[in-house]
């Protein structure tokens, strides 16, 4: 016996059909679509007997009659067959399409009952299994592939496998089985009629046939059962009814355009009024030219309800079926505006603002509101302030509370307080409760002269997180409340809030969104605050930020700065703000930009740069004293001219920062701390700290979460003082308030492999350290105020690891130091470094 493997319906079952088939007379019936290997299993029979080739009614007792495409045949034919079929002395096996409206047919397969066949398309592990045993081995994926394309019908898995052959090494077998199966179903489409074909083609766009929908597209209205059967038994349709993707272009080549575009429209006209189309297919007929009233109403409302990701290539796809684009452009710009893309959104605002006059109040709002978010993340909210005061307070509604805030933020307090008006008619939804209290939280801590009126604020914009709710993924504003507090918080001292925020917020955001960003970007400038360049340097590696979003980009280069001045590798720093240079040439100052300013402005004033910056400190300080300079909002800024000042050893440059930040002391605990840390530095500068003051300040820094500066300011006061015990006991303090928010010194660099082995050499842990620093290029008192110790004690350790390698002078030292492998971190030590 000769057996089909492997089987279209499983191994066991075909054998065994062939089996029953030799060994027992009776009635056998096959049923298959075509190319589903009918005749295969017809062959195998024949193989193993002599079929009898003679009429029906005429078989001898004892014959084995064969049949094949009985569909096909006249009705007397069939009638034959039926009164063959029940005969006990022959055996009569009989293959045939499904015809589920010829009774004929139906009732010949039902009469086989246990003798029945039915041939069902291959799954990728009987593809898999028929590859290894007619032409090679594929992998799961490309029997996957082979499935997916040939709708799993044996004659097209065989055309594929056979294009495959005995190729090992094809560099692009999907391009060869693409076109050995649509080779196949040309040649299996060829036999069908031009009305089984309007069929296939509207299967294409989710309309399975059958009668009641087939009769409004084929001419032969009293035959239309017919032809659903062919095309239901074409071999050409996958499980679920729909054309297998593979056919569609041999299909429409053997319809022809012209016939296909008439067709089409009618496949339109049909599934519109049906309610058949899904978005699916609404836009693959959107994709081939049809133009057609009800499948762009439908195009739009899929994309009211479709994902952010999918909702702009609908609204695209409706504008190629003959939706007005002026209607859709606010839409489309504020989908744009959600995905990223702000080029595109701010062409689709512009072309509502353009037709201000006669456009619709909604969209012009929506278009102003989408532009003015726009401007904020490309770092310009003064325009944003400029849009909607173009607007009008008569026209803000709910958008009023974006207006405020970016009046506010822009350092215009009056225009804020003008902007609120427009809100406190509306309804009191949670959105505009949310806008409200986000803005009188902000508002808040600019009028803020006590600690209470400092709470009071932080309270009002928690409370606007809890009225946010779930956002809209297409939703587009200024800012969001999760930030804005965040940020509030950093500028407070407390990064336990902002963590507390983030946790909260960061989940109701879609990954990789502008909002999403900028929140990771405010948790990592918390963690590079608190002296953890670990885990900020792998933050910033995860994000992948347009050079659009200038807001984002503005932090992410400051985080780069501020990491690569802390790490006191003036190579990186020099590279980190070389690469802050368009976002500083761009980028107009604004309330809820002061840290990333700050930061940018020390490296400046390390590396000998400040007139880069110092049109942005001029702006902002021009903002602060518009909005009566806020102790909340200012004293971040004040803290960093401190340090600037610090860093260029001009004690003078340092005092009206001080005096700013000690006369907000009374209302702001925050800026008690810095003030108290200004008055420390400043003694330090003079050559003449205060011990019990350098410790106090230290440790209130920590406490707010700076303890990379409490550690600096001690470290420097160590390298100050004249008494020895002093000068240890500080060092103590600024090493044990470093390590509170950084990892265990080291002294590994990284290989062209990307491993980090350990240098190679006898040196003890501190003196690695310092070899490290030493070819670096730092001297000798940045070694000790890194790594807590006198410069005294450097030079004893460089002395010792002269005579332990043997180096006869300083430059040999470096050399053999280098050839060990020192001076390839970035970072080394880890420890404390120079500002």
């Amino acid at each position: 016996m000769i057996s089909i493997r492997p089987s279209l319906v499983g191994v066991a079952r075909a054998d065994r059909f062939v089996r029953d088939a030799l060994d027992t007379t009776g009635f056998h019936v096959v049923v298959g679509v075509d190319g589903s290997g009918r005749s295969a299993v017809l062959d195998a029979i024949g193989a193993s007997v002599d079929p009898y080739p003679g009429s029906i009614a005429d078989a001898p007792s004892g014959s084995t009659v064969l049949v094949d495409d009985a569909h096909l045949l006249a009705e007397q034919r069939l009638d034959e067959i039926a009164a063959a079929a029940t005969r006990s002395d022959i055996t009569l096996v009989v293959a045939t399409a499904p015809r589920e409206f010829d009774s004929r047919i139906e009732k010949l397969i039902a009469s086989a009952g246990s003798g029945r066949l039915t041939l069902v398309a291959l799954d990728k592990t009987s593809i898999a299994a028929r590859a290894a045993a007619t032409a090679r081995p594929i992998s799961a994926a490309l029997a996957n592939a082979i499935a997916k394309s040939t709708g799993g019908i044996l004659a097209a898995v065989d055309a594929a496998l056979a294009a495959l052959g005995a190729e090992l090494s094809d560099p692009a077998p999907l391009r060869t089985i693409s076109e050995a199966v649509a080779a196949q179903h040309r040649r299996m489409l060829l036999d069908t009629a031009d009305d089984t074909r309007a069929l296939l083609l509207a299967a294409r766009f989710g309309i399975a046939p059958e009668p009641a929908t087939a009769a409004q597209l084929v001419a032969r209205s009293n035959e239309v059962e017919s032809v659903v059967d062919l095309a239901c038994s074409s071999g050409l349709l996958d499980s679920t009814g729909a054309l297998i993707p593979a056919a569609e272009v041999p299909l429409a080549e053997l319809i022809g355009d012209r016939r296909c575009r008439v067709l089409l429209h009618s496949v339109t006209d049909v599934a519109a009024r049906s309610h058949l189309l899904d978005a699916t297919a609404a836009r693959a007929l959107a994709q081939r030219g049809v133009v057609h009233a009800g499948l762009a109403d439908f195009l739009v409302q899929q994309a009211e309800s479709a994902s952010v990701e999918t909702a702009g290539a609908l609204y695209d796809a409706a504008v190629d079926a003959g939706f007005d684009p002026a209607v859709l452009a606010a839409r489309r710009s504020e989908v744009s505006a959600a995905t990223g893309d702000l080029d595109e959104a701010g062409r689709y605002a512009d072309a509502v603002l353009d037709s201000a006059a006669v456009c619709d109040s909604a969209d012009l709002r929506t278009a102003v509101r989408v532009s003015a978010s726009i401007a904020a993340q490309r770092g310009m909210l003064s325009r944003s302030a400029q849009l909607f005061t173009w607007l009008g307070e008569d026209r803000l509604g709910p958008d009023g509370v974006w207006a405020a805030l970016s009046a506010a933020a822009s350092g215009d307090r009056g225009g804020a307080d003008r902007s609120m008006t427009a809100v406190s008619a509306l309804a009191p939804t949670s959105s505009t409760a949310s806008g409200t209290l986000l803005v009188a939280g902000v508002l808040g801590s600019i009028d803020s002269r006590s600690a209470a009126d400092s709470s009071a604020a932080a309270h009002s914009l928690m409370r606007a997180i809890s009225l946010t709710g779930n956002v809209s993924d297409r939703s587009c504003a200024t800012d969001t409340a999760a930030a804005v507090a965040a940020l509030h918080a950093v500028h407070c001292g407390d990064l336990a809030r902002v963590d507390s925020i983030l946790a909260r917020a960061l989940p109701e955001r879609r990954p990789g969104s502008e909002a999403h960003t900028r929140l990771i970007l405010l948790g990592a400038w918390a963690s590079m605050l608190r002296g953890d360049a670990a885990e900020t340097g792998s933050v910033l590696d995860t994000l992948r930020i347009p050079l659009s979003h200038m807001r984002n980009q503005l932090f992410l280069h400051a985080i780069r700065v501020g990491l690569a001045r802390r790490s006191g590798d003036a190579g990186s720093l020099m590279t980190a703000w070389t690469g802050a240079q368009n976002v500083i040439a761009e980028y107009s100052a604004d309330l809820f930009a002061l840290l990333p300013l700050g930061e940018l402005l020390l490296a400046a004033t390390r590396l000998g740069q400040v007139d880069r910056v110092e049109h942005l400190v001029a702006h902002a300080a021009d903002l602060l004293a518009a909005l009566g300079d806020p102790p909340v909002w200012a004293s971040a800024l004040h803290w960093y001219q401190v340090q600037a000042a610090i860093v260029a050893q001009t004690p003078d440059a340092l005092v009206p920062h001080a005096k700013a930040l000690a006369a907000a002391a009374p209302t702001h605990p925050y800026s008690a701390a810095l003030a108290a840390a200004g008055r420390a530095w400043l003694g330090v500068l003079q050559g003449r700290p205060d011990p019990s003051d350098v410790e106090n300040s230290a440790r209130t820094l920590t406490a707010f979460g700076l303890p990379w500066d409490g550690a600096r300011l001690a470290s420097e006061a160590a390298l100050t003082v004249s008494d020895t015990a002093t000068a240890t006991a500080l060092l103590h303090i600024a090493r044990s308030l470093r390590q509170t928010g950084s990892q265990p010194p080291h002294s590994h660099r990284r290989d062209s492999s990307g491993s980090t082995p350990t240098p190679t050499g006898s040196l003890s842990e501190r003196e690695a350290e310092v070899a490290e620093l030493l070819v670096l290029g730092v001297t000798y008192r940045e070694v000790g105020s890194r790594l807590y110790i006198s410069p005294k004690t450097v030079e004893h350790h460089v002395a010792r690891i002269r005579r332990r390698l043997g180096a006869e002078s300083r430059s040999e030292l470096i050399s053999m130091l280098r050839a060990m492998g020192y001076g390839g971190s970035t970072s080394a030590a880890n420890g404390t470094v120079t500002v």
